[in-house]
């Protein structure tokens, strides 16, 4: 796919739409996303989860000096020949280093984290020296054998000079910020965030908080949506519940892309008669693809919008099913890797692991079915249990399992403590 507007794809002008594979959505998503965004600077305590937009290379060495793991008497480990105790001659502390001359047969007592002065080598910790008063000098004797190098940090050893430490495109962690501030960076060249506008489609929704009538539920996609979005530093522009009416999505519709560079709703992509999305977006631009073969979540629809952002990019649209499960497994399989791709993100795909299955289960061939499962833990090993209750409208069970228990399209049956696929959960979904 290019990023230029196209026709519609026969996946909506057939009745009966092609539906597209798992595998192959997820390969026409990533081949259509490329970074939507410009670039700013922003202070190093601000930038965890920004996502780097240049390479940052290690300017000197982290340590830049050899230094004491531990506090207790720094020695030249050769001397252990010649001496069985040693003569004390100063101390060094963190930020104050040692800067006298010595002989050999001497020790500085050293704190950890303390410059260990040229040709001393090996550190004693405290706990296995014993000081002796003899006039007015002290002597130290060990009460173990010193190991050559121990309990030394050497120059280097967390970080060498003019190490790649990140490669643009790397979203930053928390423990991330703490190397960067290793060396000295106080500030990043990040993307800006990409602009995330979301809206609930239907009549039978009611916003959280308010009283709701008999037959409107909770708008729970929205809340579900917005929070894993905000979990990728998006910024979100929250355009609320919009009723089952063409005009009315249509008017929210350029509300959002007048502000922000992508939409995603949920809602409006199935076959009913009050299922508009469809509708409206190829009004205002083109359905890229509509239906899915993966099971909870048949009905995503992806597309662009005729406007442009600034970068020039056409705008895009991720329609998310109704159902409330169906909704998170399509937004954090289909449309959150294309998001990250599109808000310059190097994406690595999920990690996966092959394990024994707890139950049997079975299905109807023709979907790759996405199960919440959890872990069972034995002293024979780990395995895959399936939760009950995998209906598509049955959240609660998110809040039970730890990952999905992948069914490939084409099976129908497995037996307990066959392999299968678990997916472990992402920090997306925390």
């Amino acid at each position: 796919m290019d990023d230029k507007p196209t026709k519609r794809s026969l996946a909506m002008t057939d009745p009966k739409p092609t539906f597209l594979s798992f595998e192959a959505a997820l390969a026409a998503l990533e081949e259509d996303a490329s970074t939507f965004v410009g670039s700013e600077t922003r202070p190093l305590h601000s930038a965890r989860q920004r996502i780097l937009a240049a390479d940052i290379i290690a300017p000197f060495d982290v340590p830049g000096y050899d230094n004491s793991a531990m506090d207790g008497y720094a020695i030249q480990y050769q001397d252990l020949g010649q001496f069985s105790e040693f003569e004390l001659i100063g101390t060094a502390l963190a930020g104050h280093p040692f800067t006298g001359t010595w002989q050999p047969g001497s020790c500085i007592r050293i704190m950890t984290g303390a410059p260990v002065p040229e040709g001393f080598d090996t550190i004693v910790m405290q706990e296995q020296a014993v000081a002796e008063q003899i006039e007015d000098k002290t002597h130290i004797h060990f009460t173990t054998a010193p190991k050559p190098q121990q309990n030394l940090r050497k120059r280097g050893e967390d970080i060498a000079a003019n190490t790649a430490l990140f490669a643009h495109g790397h979203r930053l962690t928390a423990t991330d910020i703490g190397l960067l501030a290793s060396i000295g960076v106080g500030s990043v060249s990040v993307f800006q965030p990409l602009k995330v506008a979301v809206l609930s489609t239907g009549d039978e929704l009611c916003e959280p908080g308010n009283d709701k009538q008999a037959s409107e539920i909770y708008d729970t996609n929205r809340y579900t949506t917005r929070a894993m979005l905000e979990n990728l530093a998006f910024e979100v522009l929250d355009f609320g519940i919009v009723p089952d009416c063409p005009d009315a999505l249509s008017s929210t519709f350029n509300q959002a892309l007048a502000q922000a560079d992508v939409v995603v709703s949920s809602g409006g992509v199935s076959v009913g008669d009050a299922d508009h999305t469809k509708t409206v977006l190829d009004e205002l631009g083109n359905m890229q693809f509509w239906k899915v073969a993966i099971k909870p979540g048949k009905p995503f629809a992806y597309g662009h919008f005729h406007t442009c952002n600034q970068q020039g990019h056409h705008k895009r649209f991720f329609g998310l099913p109704g159902n409330p499960v169906s909704s998170v497994v399509t937004l954090h399989q289909l449309a959150l890797p294309a998001l990250r791709k599109l808000a310059g993100e190097q994406v690595t795909p999920a990690l996966s692991q092959r394990l024994p299955l707890a139950s049997p289960i079975s299905k109807r061939p023709g979907r790759l079915e996405f199960i919440r499962a959890s872990l069972e833990h034995s002293p024979s090993g780990t395995r895959v249990k399936p939760l009950q209750g995998q209906g598509s409208g049955i959240l609660s069970t998110f809040a039970a399992s730890s990952g999905y228990l992948l069914l490939d399209a084409d099976g129908a049956n497995w037996q307990e403590n066959e392999l299968v696929t678990y997916v472990p959960f992402d920090w997306a979904l925390s």
